[in-house]
């Protein structure tokens, strides 16, 4: 039987589409302040959203008959006939965000318009008013949600936990305050001020406050003019571009939106200048005709469809690419001078001075015995100095043993390391990887330039390729140290700190413990700081870079949160020996080949390379007499 929903099922429906999560209430009550032509905007949240969503504004009010009104579905102030939906450029339009907010959760507005003496106070739940009157209050709105999805236990049931849910509101808010650089935005969570934003004369300012003063001084500049579309804005350098990238905005009309395709407009742009899976930071604003795209093809407004599409994309792309190559290679000028020391000028009247000279004799030579004989020098002043130890120790240098070190690192030839007689035994036979290739006798390991590791099988010659040896053997002992809950801490001689954006910082704090298990020592440090005081020591035996590692580790934590990240060791473990890289050597000993061949084929996965490919080859004998014909 087809039938007529009731009028509060219609409006819990309209209410799932437009209010998902705290954060849609957020950018709704926003969203409407701003388009209250406001100049100062508060938002107050306690519990990420859950208990209370406060929006108060100064914006131009509303009289009592439009407050109640205003929660009716369908009431707008936006819309008045059919070409209006072609001339939109406001936020808020379809006046279906406070029924929808009102449909499922318990909200109370305040306002008074301009001129007016009294305001007005309105107490609504389930699309019911259940009180109205005049109070006293300031001009503009004042909108307090409370208890969200208290009546859908379901909907409520499916919420994230808090820090998530925090985050998205963090989002909405930001998202919200790069569109108005004139208007002064305060967030407070949990009686925190978490963001305190003054009034700015440009976007590039309201970034340094929002991203950081390190993010805002290494952007491009952005500009282009065309009949079809405007583009302002910004893009990072090619060496910001990381894995886990929050700061990407595209704002047409003011209107942040998502587009995939000019993403891969921005991407594209940058070509090879960035190395796979890491993408550039951006602030890209269009301005573009009203009447040449649709903003209502979805409930939160956050898709737009344009008429000329794939000219916006080409010239977008031509746009970014320009501004790389003028911009990108230029070194940036920093103004921020505050805590900087003070150079003192030399005082009137004092003349330069010139640098001390040191007197030496560039011929010196302690080698030469014609030359120590002249000099009064013999061999024994240099006993007991060896050239070849790091310290300087009492051990005896051996010109014989120098000229055969110089020997072993010619570029241009393939040194055999001294074989072990005991490795090549039928007992240590690769630990059985080989049934049929079980290597016998006394054979040598060559090295060749310290990339390839050579030595010989049954069928022929085997080839290790060392760097990709090195990350399997590093990846399996790093995610076994992780599986087994052992992983060792590395402390840091020097604790590095590192300044993050706030969705990150919070993010990366979120769970300390886990960093452990994965071997970070990191502690907060101020506002939106870290200090990492400890690596995992697996990971520090060559050197490792903190900041990639921490990029790496945040985009494994946006992509699984909090209830996946037990399950994607494995992921993080091929992240971070991804992001620390083994580079090979010039030239390797005897004992760390042998070291190397051993390890790899101790590995559960000895042939699979990490980025693809293997690590290692049989060369047969059948091969090698068919490339000497």
């Amino acid at each position: 039987m087809i039938r007529v929903l009731p009028g509060h099922i219609a409006n819990l429906i309209a209410a799932g589409e437009v209010v998902q999560r705290p954060a849609s209430v957020v950018k709704e009550l926003m969203e409407n302040a701003i388009d209250a032509n406001a100049s100062k905007v508060l938002l107050i949240v306690n519990d990420s959203g859950r208990t209370l969503i406060q929006v108060i504004d100064n914006g131009i009010g509303m009289t009592s008959e439009e407050a109640v009104i205003a929660f009716e579905r369908h009431a707008t102030s936006k819309i008045e006939k059919v070409e209006d939906l072609y001339s939109i450029k406001t936020f808020g339009f379809r006046g279906e965000a406070l029924a929808s907010i009102a449909s499922c959760a318990d909200v109370t507005l305040k306002t008074r318009k301009e001129g007016e003496e009294t305001g007005t106070e309105v107490h609504v739940a389930e699309n019911t008013v259940l009180s109205s009157g005049q109070t006293s209050c300031p001009q503009g709105c004042n909108i307090a949600v409370r208890n969200i999805f208290y009546n859908i236990p379901a909907r409520r049931k499916f919420l994230k936990s808090d820090n998530v849910e925090y985050r998205q509101i963090v989002s909405e808010f930001i998202k919200v305050a790069l569109t108005r650089t004139d208007v002064e935005f305060k967030f407070i969570h949990n009686s925190k001020d978490i963001y305190c934003l003054s009034p700015v004369s440009n976007v590039k300012q309201r970034i340094a406050q929002i991203a950081g003063k390190d993010i805002a001084k290494d952007l491009i500049d952005l500009q282009t003019d065309t009949t079809v579309a405007n583009i302002r804005g910004f893009v990072g350098r090619p060496s910001l571009a990381k894995k886990s990238q929050p700061n990407q905005y595209f704002f047409v009309n003011g209107r942040f939106f998502k587009s995939p395709l000019l993403h891969k407009a921005v991407i594209k742009a940058y070509g090879s200048l960035i190395p796979d899976g890491s993408t550039p930071s951006y602030f890209i604003y269009l301005d573009i005709d009203p009447a040449n795209m649709d903003v209502n093809i979805h409930p939160t407004k956050t898709e737009i469809k344009f008429e000329n599409d794939t000219v916006i994309f080409e010239i977008l792309h031509a746009a970014v690419k320009e501004a790389i190559g003028e911009g990108a290679f230029l070194p940036s000028i920093d103004f921020d001078t505050e805590g900087a020391p003070e150079i003192p000028v030399l005082p009137a009247g004092l003349k330069h001075v010139a640098p001390p000279k040191i007197n030496y004799d560039p011929l010196f030579n302690p080698f030469n015995e014609e030359l120590e004989s002249r000099r009064g020098l013999s061999a024994d002043n240099f006993r007991g100095f060896n050239p070849g130890s790091r310290f300087g120790n009492n051990e005896e240098f051996s010109f014989n043993e120098f000229s055969e070190n110089a020997a072993i690192g010619a570029d241009d030839t393939m040194q055999p390391s001294a074989p072990d007689k005991s490795y090549f035994t039928g007992e240590n036979s690769y630990g059985g990887v080989f049934s049929d290739e079980t290597v016998s006798g006394e054979r040598p390991i060559l090295q060749l330039k310290g990339k390839y590791i050579v030595t010989t099988v049954k069928s022929g010659l085997l080839l290790i390729d060392v760097q990709r040896a090195k990350e399997r053997i590093l990846y399996e002992r790093y995610l076994n140290a992780i599986k087994s809950g052992s992983v060792a801490i590395q402390e840091n001689l020097y604790p590095q700190t590192i300044d993050l954006d706030h969705a990150s910082y919070t993010l990366l704090m979120e769970d300390t413990e886990f960093l452990k298990e994965l071997g970070f020592d990191i502690r907060p440090f101020g506002t939106d700081c870290i200090v990492v005081y400890g690596l995992p020591a697996v990971l520090s035996e060559d050197d490792i870079d903190a900041r990639a590692c921490l990029d790496n580790l945040l985009a494994n934590l946006q992509e699984a949160g909090s209830d996946m990240r037990k399950e994607m060791k494995e992921k993080i473990a091929l992240d971070m020996v991804r992001a620390k890289g083994c580079k090979s050597a010039n030239n390797i000993t005897h004992t760390q080949a042998q070291t190397i061949v051993d390890s790899l084929f101790a590995c559960e996965e000895p042939h699979v390379a990490l980025r693809g490919g293997k690590c290692m080859t049989i060369i047969t004998l059948e091969e090698l007499a068919k490339n000497l014909l």
